[in-house]
């Protein structure tokens, strides 16, 4: 299994890494295809990174390997927003919710934390965005045929 997806993970830096185009259009749609994964798609991930990318004027195909290749980031980029919103707006900070009917919930947490989500959210996107693209950017400019040369020579057998 390990095997399996250390394939299709070489097999998607390849064809990354091999896309022709100038640096600034793919690292666009790289870094649109992972910044996708911060914000709650319910399953729709690689196809909004692809439209994303194309919306942009990025490059689809890189919008797409990183919406595919880095799926299984999600859970811990989202977790990352709770965090980086409780951090940065802790508890108390917001209004309170009294006079909403609450039906037996704590209303006030749950607001609570779906605005430190959604803050943390927004800060993530904005700091993530900024880190992703000059690092693909730099890749893709100065070191694109060493990384291409040293992915190839990995071994990954059946």
């Amino acid at each position: 299994m390990m095997n399996k997806n250390m394939r299709r993970l070489k097999f998607l830096l390849i064809k990354l890494f091999r896309i022709k185009g100038n640096a600034h259009n793919i690292s666009l749609g790289f870094t649109l295809g992972f910044l996708i994964h911060f914000i709650p798609s319910f399953g729709l991930g690689p196809i909004l990174s692809t439209a994303s990318a194309r919306l942009f004027k990025g490059n689809p195909v890189a919008g797409f390997i990183s919406g595919v290749a880095l799926i299984w980031l999600f859970p811990f980029l989202f977790y990352l927003n709770v965090v980086v919103g409780e951090t940065l707006f802790p508890y108390g900070i917001f209004p309170s919710a009294a006079g909403m009917p609450h039906h037996g919930m704590s209303l006030d947490a749950g607001m609570h934390i779906g605005a430190a989500f959604f803050l943390g959210m927004v800060v993530n996107l904005l700091l993530f965005g900024m880190i992703v693209y000059y690092l693909i950017f730099t890749i893709i400019k100065k070191y694109r045929l060493n990384f291409l040369s040293l992915i190839k020579k990995w071994d990954v057998r059946k």
